[in-house]
């Protein structure tokens, strides 16, 4: 059976490092996502900790993806009232917005709704 956890947890980590690499070449990030150097470290740096988390034990990769949720939840909710500026991130309906939103209720879902 597969470990749902550690799953995610590499493909978040996967993707994320992947979009922060790329977001050095390409700005807006596939025409849609605002992003600057500092952005696309934060991304890297995220998506680096999924990634070690994913190939850690368990209760490792669980907290991980409930906090990193929980802080993407917040930063897309700090970013819908334009505190975010300095990472290129709008206010209001941007889709880096939404994309934090999605990222951060899929993780702390997993992190909390699955056991394995």
């Amino acid at each position: 059976m597969a470990n749902t956890q550690k799953t995610w947890a590499i493909i978040a980590g996967i993707v994320l490092v992947l979009i922060g690499l790329l977001g050095f070449i390409q700005s807006p990030l596939l025409g849609i996502f605002s992003v600057n150097a500092l952005h696309n470290l934060v991304h890297i740096v995220t998506g680096a900790i999924f990634l070690w988390a994913g190939f850690t034990k368990s209760k490792v990769v669980k907290q991980t993806n409930q906090w990193l949720g929980v802080i993407y939840i917040a930063v897309a909710l700090i970013g819908f009232f334009g505190l975010l500026t300095f990472l290129a991130v709008n206010a209001g309906n941007d889709p880096d917005n939404w994309l934090h939103l999605i990222l951060g209720i899929v993780s702390a879902g997993v992190g909390w709704g699955v056991k394995q």
